[in-house]
């Protein structure tokens, strides 16, 4: 069913990012979660989570209350590779939803087991476990909204266009690009687009990006904000060899929103009662 989506996507022709560019925010290389260099720490105290917290309310716009980022509490990862599955329960607790995945946050590993997987693929793939094994909860189809940015296959270079935008101007006047800017990498453009849309309307969202899934609460200018899965009192500033800032601290992460949107695979939200199928940001696709 899910998985199935983002497969239909390698029916389309691959798109190419071209080798040389002056484009802006094209982000031509990016690094997997895993594949970082890291400066870690385990040792945060309550009053840095505080004071670097309050710093990220003060930076960004939100999608979410400031106290909702001041007192996020979240399920924690810790060394599984659950990052899609707690993800999304990350997600639905933060939009008041549990009732889409009604499983307890301090019993989560009990249903993780229930899927057999040491890690899953895609944000897909683990919709499509919770399905079969009833985790989902009864208004999921509705409730959750599934969008395949980019395909599995063909080196993930063919795009779902069915959340773009008619103008590609109104990308280009918004994000500072040229018209050559837009068409040669347009999905970067949708992407922004796409995010910022949803958190301007108060919606965060589940971002797959960089073999790592977590939920975008804000954005700015340069970077996009996540309330992440690993617990609060760690840090971990990632050495990206300066092509875009990650910065895991306090419960939540910071990262180059460019990179982000050059490269994100898949995304998950929360809708709000609109109606409809299709696949534009109004009526956005429906997972049945």
């Amino acid at each position: 069913m899910y998985i199935g989506l983002r497969l239909a996507l390698e029916d389309a022709k691959p798109m190419r990012a071209p080798r040389k560019t002056d484009a802006s925010h094209f982000v031509s290389m990016i690094f997997p979660f895993g594949g970082f260099g890291r400066t870690c720490r385990h040792d945060l105290t309550s009053k840095e989570i505080t004071e670097f917290r309050a710093e990220c309310v003060r930076s960004f716009c939100l999608a979410v209350s400031p106290s909702a980022v001041m007192d996020y509490k979240n399920v924690d990862q810790g060394q599984d590779g659950a990052c899609t599955f707690v993800g999304l329960l990350n997600l639905v607790a933060l939009m008041g939803r549990r009732d889409l995945i009604p499983v307890n946050p301090k019993r989560w590993r009990a249903s993780w087991l229930r899927l057999d997987r040491d890690q899953c693929e895609d944000l897909a793939e683990c919709l499509d476990l919770l399905a079969s094994k009833s985790i989902l909860g009864t208004c999921a189809s509705t409730g959750l909204r599934y969008i395949p940015i980019r395909s599995r296959g063909k080196r993930e270079m063919c795009f779902n266009p069915s959340y773009w935008v008619s103008d590609p101007l109104s990308l280009a006047d918004r994000y500072g690009a040229s018209i050559a800017d837009v068409e040669a990498t347009p999905w970067v453009y949708h992407n922004a687009n796409l995010v910022e849309s949803l958190i301007d309307d108060g919606r965060a969202v589940a971002i797959n990006f960089a073999e790592h899934t977590r939920t975008c609460v804000g954005y700015n200018e340069d970077e996009l904000l996540f309330c992440d899965n690993w617990c609060k009192s760690y840090e971990e500033d990632a050495d990206t060899n300066g092509t875009y800032r990650s910065l895991f601290k306090a419960g939540l992460s910071v990262c180059g929103k460019w990179a982000c949107y050059s490269w994100m695979r898949e995304v998950v939200y929360v809708d709000k009662g609109r109606e409809g199928g299709g696949g534009s940001l109004d009526n956005p696709i429906v997972l049945d």
